[in-house]
């Protein structure tokens, strides 16, 4: 049975088809933040233009607001009921990670996916997960299964734009497709621009690893990068050494991984 992962977030909607566990398909939406009938009918539009067929949904949402409608838009245009539609709610399903020093109530599921999904691909080492998109998330897990919290800063893009949006006269600019070697003091404003934002956003990033590695210091530890951003800000801060693993897509492949973890225990439990 193909499965439909979909992950809705402050900007984008990420959709993907598993088949056989593969992610065969994925593709993304922009516009959470529309009306309620917008977003439902940029819903029915983003699915129908696939042509992808789906036995069973599992999706996760920071975007509370909307969350109704999609249920219900999935419901009316797939006949699905409701055995097969799993929402990643951390009171109702099984986790493979004890995340009692957090208050769950105040964490967005993006990163206890995140996190859940880092453990159950990479179960021997403890893990720092970097998530780089409107916000840039670190989480942090230990070798004994502990979810231990982490950091939430201004994403890159949002970064920048603040600059713009909360001044008369300086422009928007983009550093996204900057290098370490191109960034230096500038000598005009697009260039002390860039400086302060490519150069500025480096060292906050490397700081926060920095920190996220002591946190975890005499474990054995491997760093994740996902999120829109995370190939443009690792090339912009030099951090292709730091993370062992880089995927974009770990929020949808962790929304299996949590459908089939939980699938596994609900076979235990009945048999």
């Amino acid at each position: 049975m193909n499965l439909l992962a979909v992950d809705i977030g402050n900007t984008d909607i990420k959709f993907g088809i598993f088949r056989n566990g593969t992610l065969t398909e994925q593709w993304r939406a922009t516009g959470t933040r529309t009306h309620p009938e917008k977003f439902s009918a940029l819903l029915r539009d983003s699915l129908a233009k696939t042509g992808a067929e789906f036995g069973a949904l599992v999706y996760t949402s920071v975007v509370p607001d909307i969350e109704f409608v999609f249920r219900k838009t999935i419901q009316y245009c797939f006949n699905l009921p409701d055995q097969r539609i799993f929402a990643v709610n951390p009171q109702r399903i099984q986790l493979p990670l004890d995340f009692s020093r957090y208050p769950l109530e105040q964490l967005g599921m993006d990163r206890l996916v995140n996190a859940c999904s880092a453990r159950l691909l990479f179960p021997d080492t403890a893990l720092i997960i970097a998530d780089f998109g409107t916000a840039t998330t670190l989480d942090l897990v230990d070798t004994d299964n502990n979810y231990l919290g982490g950091a939430i800063t201004p994403g890159l893009r949002t970064f920048s734009e603040s600059l713009s949006l909360k001044t008369a006269r300086l422009p928007d600019i983009s550093v996204a497709n900057k290098t370490p070697q191109a960034l230096q003091m500038g000598t005009n404003t697009v260039a002390c621009l860039e400086a302060g934002i490519g150069i500025g956003y480096r060292g906050l990033i490397k700081e926060l690893m920095a920190a996220a590695e002591q946190e975890l210091a005499g474990q054995e530890v491997m760093c994740i990068a996902t999120g829109g951003l995370a190939v443009p800000v690792i090339r912009l801060c030099g951090l292709d050494e730091q993370f062992q693993v880089v995927d974009p897509m770990l929020t949808l492949k962790g929304l299996y991984q949590l459908y089939e973890y939980n699938r596994k225990a609900e076979n235990v439990h009945s048999s």
